[in-house]
This record gives C-alpha cells, sequence and structure tokens, in this order.
C-alpha cells in the first residue's frame, strides 16, 4: 500500500522522503510539501505488515512522541510540521478491533490520525486499476466507472468481494489530498424536455405568453392570458 499512496502523493505536489523507524514490520515516509505545493500539510505514512491492537496501543504511548520529535529533526521539515502533519497508517483489514481504530483516529495528541485497512485481493486490484496513474482525475474515472453503477453496489452492499472499489473509496475519503471531482450533470435542455410533454395548443400558449422581452412574474402572465383568452 505505500507505494500506492507514495504516488498519489507525488501526484499532488509533494515530495516523499525515506523515514527508518526501526521497527520490525513497520515501514514508513514522510510527505513534504514542493516549493509549488500552496498547502504547508505533511503526511507521515506508516505500512505496519504485523499491526495488532497491542501495536496500536504502544504507537499511541510509546512511540508517536518519539517520532514527532524525530521527523522535526528532519532537513525536509520545519516548525509548521508538529501543527501540520497527519499520520496515515496503512495496514491488512481485520488485524485490528473497530474499537481501536476508532481510538486512534480520536487521539488527539501530536498528529492528526487516519487509518485506511484493506485485504490483498483489494489492494492488488487497485493497483492493477491505477497502472502507475496517480492524478485525482484518474481516481475520479475510477470512481464513476460503469457510469455509477459500481458506486451504487457499494452503497447497496452488493460489490462482489475482492473489488479494488471499497479500497478506492477508503484512499479518497482518507487522503485529505486526494479529492472527489464532482461530475457535470448530463441534463437535457429543460425547455427541450418541457415542449415534448406539451401539446399543440399548450405550446401555442407557452409561446405567446413568452413573446417579448419583459421579465415574466405572475402577474404578467395572468394579464397577457386574459387579454386573448378568447384567442387561445
Amino acid at each position: 500500500m505505500l507505494d500506492v499512496i507514495h504516488g498519489l502523493c507525488e501526484s499532488n505536489k509533494l515530495i516523499v522522503n525515506e523515514f527508518e523507524i526501526n521497527l520490525d514490520g513497520v515501514n514508513s515516509k514522510i510527505a513534504v510539501p514542493s516549493e509549488n505545493n500552496d498547502s504547508q500539510e505533511y503526511y507521515f505514512i506508516l505500512e505496519c505488515d504485523l499491526v495488532d491492537d497491542s501495536f496500536i496501543e504502544k504507537l499511541v504511548n510509546e512511540y508517536i512522541e518519539k517520532f514527532m520529535d524525530e521527523l522535526e529533526e528532519l532537513e525536509c521539515t520545519d516548525e509548521s510540521l508538529r501543527k501540520n502533519c497527519t499520520l496515515i497508517l496503512c495496514c491488512e483489514a481485520g488485524r485490528i478491533s473497530d474499537q481501536s481504530l476508532l481510538k486512534f483516529e480520536e487521539d488527539p495528541h501530536f498528529f492528526k490520525k487516519n487509518v485506511i485497512t484493506y485485504s490483498k485481493v483489494e489492494l492488488e486490484a487497485l493497483r492493477s486499476k491505477i497502472n502507475n496513474q496517480f492524478s485525482n482525475e484518474h481516481l475520479n474515472k475510477l470512481l464513476m466507472s460503469d457510469s455509477g453503477e459500481l458506486f451504487e453496489s457499494f452503497k447497496t452492499l452488493s460489490l462482489k468481494g475482492g473489488s479494488y472499489y471499497p479500497l478506492l473509496i477508503r484512499v479518497i475519503t482518507k487522503l485529505p489530498f486526494v479529492h472527489y471531482l464532482p461530475q457535470p450533470n448530463q441534463l437535457d435542455d429543460l425547455e427541450t424536455f418541457a415542449r415534448r410533454k406539451l401539446d399543440q395548443s399548450d405550446l401555442k400558449l407557452l409561446d405567446f405568453i413568452c413573446d417579448g422581452e419583459e421579465e415574466l412574474s405572475a402577474e404578467l402572465i395572468d394579464t397577457k392570458i386574459y387579454s386573448k383568452w378568447d384567442e387561445l
């Protein structure tokens, strides 16, 4: 998962640096804003192979303050890091209880915290779909795949197991720099739609009411209709 987050960071004007924390089964990186990035947010990314509830407890109570102190000493960070750094924890689904996940994300000390969980099948499926295209535009294209049918299946919990889509939703939800891009509504022109629903007499009445450059009001419409009622 770390390589996916790495690619998304670089696509969003962040520079990713290696950061060694000397914990078995844990890999980490620190993403810092590039010179042309208006945001001053940092992202400390941890990928834990052997994570469990006891590790989360140690992470909060023993390790996190140490990590913050070490990160502040790096040449690629500055004094703004302490207040502007989000910790992204990536781990396999089912290894941590929901209670521990919630407690970890709500812990207010040292970092803002988000957790991205995944199965190995989901991760491989997402890697294949992303295909080294890490832009927000590409992620949004995947989000709206099959004309939105995948999203409807996700909402109704009817997706087949092993789909990349639930992990894609988690990534977009948990990474603050990845944004949903609203899709333009594919709507017919309202006047054309309305005219298709009217018969000839109604069309004649509509054209009469709209003939002219006056700003229409209820009073003006009533006046026009009553003045020509016999002819309409």
